[in-house]
């Protein structure tokens, strides 16, 4: 009989393999990483994997929630933590902690290449109560902030999804794409507040 993992073995294999699929949601995609992958990287057998998850997809799926929640927590804490700075600019920085996360995680490829295949395989009841939209997201931030808009939050939330879809483009962009997404969200946060 296999000896159980303890609290703190499972938390480190949990982050392994968070790390693992995160690894190869930029380099491999879903449909072409197996579990056996996934265990190769954490360092546990493949009978050990469903011990933490019920399929590779439920593991992808929690790391986009993850990305979800460190991207537009961490958004939300700037906004918040900054209340004696004038609204434009706590919606420029806020943006701007946004963009460049995107950088730092591979959730624009995995969302353009991956998202509907994983939606598709994830359970309806799964869905229901943990995926929302970016719209959802933006609105929810939107409100949260407790900013006033000058405009929509509709037209806001569709200014905020542009920017961040233009993201997917960087390379078509060239060397300049930094210099014009700080542009943009200079641009985008004006005339929003």
């Amino acid at each position: 009989m296999a000896a159980k993992f303890t609290e703190k073995e499972m938390a480190e294999i949990r982050a392994k393999l968070k790390e693992a699929a995160q690894k190869h949601a930029s380099s491999r995609g879903i449909r072409k990483t197996t579990v056996d992958d996934l265990c190769a990287n954490a360092g546990i057998s493949k009978g050990a994997f469903y011990k933490f998850y019920e399929s590779k997809e439920a593991l992808f799926f929690e790391i986009v929630e993850d990305w979800h929640f460190q991207i537009y927590g961490g958004a939300l804490e700037i906004i918040q933590s900054a209340e004696n700075t004038p609204d434009e600019e706590r919606v420029y920085q806020a943006l701007l902690y946004a963009c460049q996360a995107l950088e730092e995680y591979p959730i624009v490829e995995f969302y353009e290449n991956d998202l509907p295949y994983l939606l598709r395989k994830m359970p309806q009841e799964v869905l229901d109560e943990h995926y929302h939209d970016d719209e959802k997201h933006i609105a929810d931030l939107i409100a949260a902030s407790g900013i006033r808009l000058k405009v929509s939050p509709e037209l806001a939330s569709a200014a905020v999804r542009t920017l961040i879809l233009s993201f997917s483009d960087r390379a078509h962009i060239g060397p300049l794409y930094h210099q014009v997404m700080e542009l943009f969200v200079k641009s985008i946060s004006e005339q929003l507040v």
